[in-house]
């Protein structure tokens, strides 16, 4: 028997319209006044809804910008997957995520002082900490990933561990440039990040060809 597709209710439509009015005002207001700067009051305003509304949506200030946070790190992963995937030689694959990372900041100057500003606010918190870091553990996955599948197209294996131990030591590494960038936009050109991942898996390379020698030399 062929199941019926139940169509959205009336009212389940306009839950999801408001909802998705409130995550656009909040990456707004955020954006604007800063984590603690910004009130529920003015995101429901700048939506056009009641702090009612948003309070049926939302547990509160926190897990609305958890929500929107999760959304920008769905939505940045496929750019860097896509960046990866359009690359033409091994090169490109390394650096077209690390592009697309240094473009972020160019196009949304806001996004990585507010992300500081949650995380420094978070780790304060041991339930939000935990809920915070679920979400940070999704982008490092996604890291381990990329960076597996950039080992192979430098022609050498990575372990699951290992690939997400590098992807964390990217992952990082990007977020450290972004610290300094932010203080000083010069200090940072857009190239470098690119340049430390490519020179990395040159390393990794090398060291595997350099393996692989002494395991013949011995066989």
């Amino acid at each position: 028997m062929q199941a019926t597709r139940t169509r959205p209710s009336l009212r389940d439509e306009q839950k999801a319209l408001t909802r998705r009015r409130l995550l656009e005002a909040a990456e707004s207001v955020f954006a604007r006044r800063g984590f603690h700067g910004a009130s529920v009051e003015e995101i429901a305003r700048e939506a056009g809804a009641t702090t009612g509304a948003l309070y049926s949506n939302f547990a509160g200030k926190e897990d609305l910008f958890l929500a929107l946070f999760e959304e920008t790190i769905v939505a940045d992963v496929r750019d860097y997957s896509e960046a990866f995937s359009a690359a033409e030689t091994s090169e490109e694959q390394l650096r077209g995520p690390t592009e697309r990372w240094m473009q972020i900041l160019r196009e949304r100057p806001a996004y990585f002082p507010l992300f500081i500003e949650f995380w420094a606010h978070a780790v304060r918190e041991p339930r939000l900490r935990e809920d915070f870091g679920q979400r940070l553990a999704a982008l490092r996955l996604a890291s381990a990933r990329l960076v597996s599948a950039g080992a192979a197209g430098q022609g050498f294996e990575l372990d699951s561990a290992t690939a997400e131990r590098l992807g964390l030591f990217i992952a990082a590494l990007g977020n450290g440039l972004a610290l300094e960038r932010a203080v000083d936009p010069e200090a940072v050109p857009d190239e470098l990040y690119g340049d430390l991942v490519t020179l990395f898996f040159n390393g990794l390379t090398a060291l595997g060809r350099e393996a692989r020698a002494a395991a013949e030399r011995e066989g």
